[in-house]
């Protein structure tokens, strides 16, 4: 219950809207700026990206749940709960602790040296998806860390990374979705980078990357919040005030992957033919989509916290 009052208490998070995005919402917590942000009128200078009307472009494909790990039963610890979904393999040391998840009653510990668990892969990536998870560190990460990727031979085709001091980004820390387009080295990759709506990587955070092929588009959900981070322009000069900032932007445009043919990797990604990122905390009810997810689905799955049955979540459409 203390995790979930944390969550609470998390999700009070200060907006401000930014100049010049056609009503975007920014989330930019005092604690990612310190108390002089607030102290005096500061003009966020414009991203220069797809605005937020754009950014939620919506797949018409039929949606389908094709994988739910729960992480509960104990004696069955790789369990799916989507009747002929793959189950889990843990490895590594990787363990299910009863008590240590954020939903039901247990959750997947990762030591993050070599734990992870890694299934076939419930979804193709190279058309729309969606992948969920509420995820924990162990402490405050200083290294990149891995939440969840799918395995090719070189890369992972998409990976969701916990980034601590990322440089030249507003508030440092971020949740990072990334994007390979083909299964090679080196390869063009895009990268959603999400700063807002939560306050520490040690609380519980829930995380759903979406991906809509149709519109060549990768999101990155926190909390249920698309968390932006505008460059100050103190002097109103239309610039950056530090010209090697850049805004924190959780979507990218542009993006196309390949279908992985190894695994769906759980706590770990693979770069240049090597797993890595190990993740040290817990990782609970990990969902997997086909189709992309809406807005308001997404905030279903991280408002709604006892008895979410495993199908589509059903929300009222919009309009």
């Amino acid at each position: 219950m203390a995790g979930r009052a944390a969550a609470a208490h998390r999700r009070r998070f200060r907006l401000i809207r930014v100049a010049g995005l056609g009503g975007l919402l920014v989330g930019v917590l005092p604690v990612f700026l310190g108390a002089s942000a607030w102290a005096a009128p500061r003009t966020p200078t414009a991203v220069t990206t797809t605005a937020m009307g754009q950014a939620a472009a919506r797949d018409t494909a039929p949606k389908k749940v094709t994988a739910r790990w729960e992480f509960d039963r104990e004696a069955e610890a790789g369990a799916n709960s989507v009747p002929g979904g793959p189950a889990m393999t843990l490895g590594g040391g990787a363990k299910l602790v009863p008590g240590a998840g954020f939903m039901g009653e247990g959750g997947l510990l990762l030591d993050g040296k070599r734990g992870y668990a890694s299934s076939a892969v419930p979804v193709d990536t190279g058309t729309s998806f969606t992948v969920t998870a509420w995820v924990k560190a162990a402490s405050d990460p200083t290294r990149r860390m891995t939440v969840v990727s799918a395995a090719g031979n070189a890369t992972s085709s998409f990976r969701v990374d916990f980034v601590p001091d990322r440089a030249q980004v507003p508030g440092g820390d971020a949740w990072e979705a990334t994007m390979a387009r083909t299964d090679t080295t080196g390869g063009t990759t895009v990268s959603a980078t999400n700063v807002g709506g939560w306050n520490s990587a040690t609380d519980w955070n829930h995380l759903a990357v979406v991906y809509d092929a149709s519109a060549q588009q990768l999101r990155l959900y926190v909390n249920g919040q698309l968390g932006t981070a505008a460059c100050f322009d103190d002097d109103k000069d239309g610039a950056a005030d530090d010209p090697q900032c850049v805004p924190a932007v959780p979507w990218a445009d542009h993006a196309r992957s390949f279908t992985p043919p190894r695994s769906l990797q759980v706590g770990r990604a693979k770069s240049q033919g090597t797993f890595g990122d190990h993740w040290s905390g817990a990782i609970d009810d990990v969902w997997t989509f086909q189709g992309a997810l809406s807005h308001d689905q997404i905030g279903r799955l991280a408002g709604e916290w006892d008895g979410l049955p495993t199908e589509v979540p059903n929300v009222p459409e919009a309009g």
